[in-house]
């Protein structure tokens, strides 16, 4: 199969690739099969393509890999919408949002994060009352280090793309 996006151009996949999320994601109900690849080589993040609407692409990461302490119980009805039988098959990615001009601030969405059965590829996005849905990623302490690397890496018009 392939699907033709305004970001990456084609992508040709195999169902066997797909990540179905019966609801979709919030705001776009519509999408409901997705592709995951990583950002770059040796990225902690991974774009989430809408095969369904190929102009939708989100910045994804697995949140525990910046939040060790994070605590995201999956309910047992959302276990059995799953098809979840072990904790282990369930991986977690919560959306990303680098503002305009801010690669410092880019943050992630800790109160909705994505659950995904890595056996049967369903996913589900989730609401997490106790999280933020705009967890800073970086400490304040390393962002001006991380907006002056940002600017020398890329052009101002790539920066805004993301």
């Amino acid at each position: 199969m392939k699907v033709h996006g305004t970001r990456f151009g084609s992508l040709t996949f195999g169902e066997e690739d797909l990540i179905h999320l019966e609801d979709g994601l919030m705001g776009f109900p519509n999408s409901k099969r997705f592709l995951l690849f990583p950002y770059s080589e040796n990225s902690a993040f991974f774009w989430l393509q809408s095969v369904d609407e190929p102009e939708v692409a989100f910045i994804v990461v697995n949140p525990f890999e910046f939040f060790a302490n994070l605590d995201i119980t999956i309910s047992d009805e959302d276990t059995l919408s799953l098809g979840l039988l072990r904790g282990e098959d369930a991986e977690v990615f919560s959306l990303v949002n680098v503002p305009d001009d801010q690669p410092e601030a880019v943050r992630t969405n800790l109160a909705a994060p994505v659950v995904v059965n890595t056996c049967n590829r369903k996913g589900k996005q989730m609401l997490v009352r106790e999280y933020s849905p705009r967890q800073p990623l970086i400490p304040v302490e390393m962002r001006r280090g991380v907006k002056e690397r940002a600017m020398r890496g890329y052009p101002q018009q790539q920066m805004v793309a993301v």
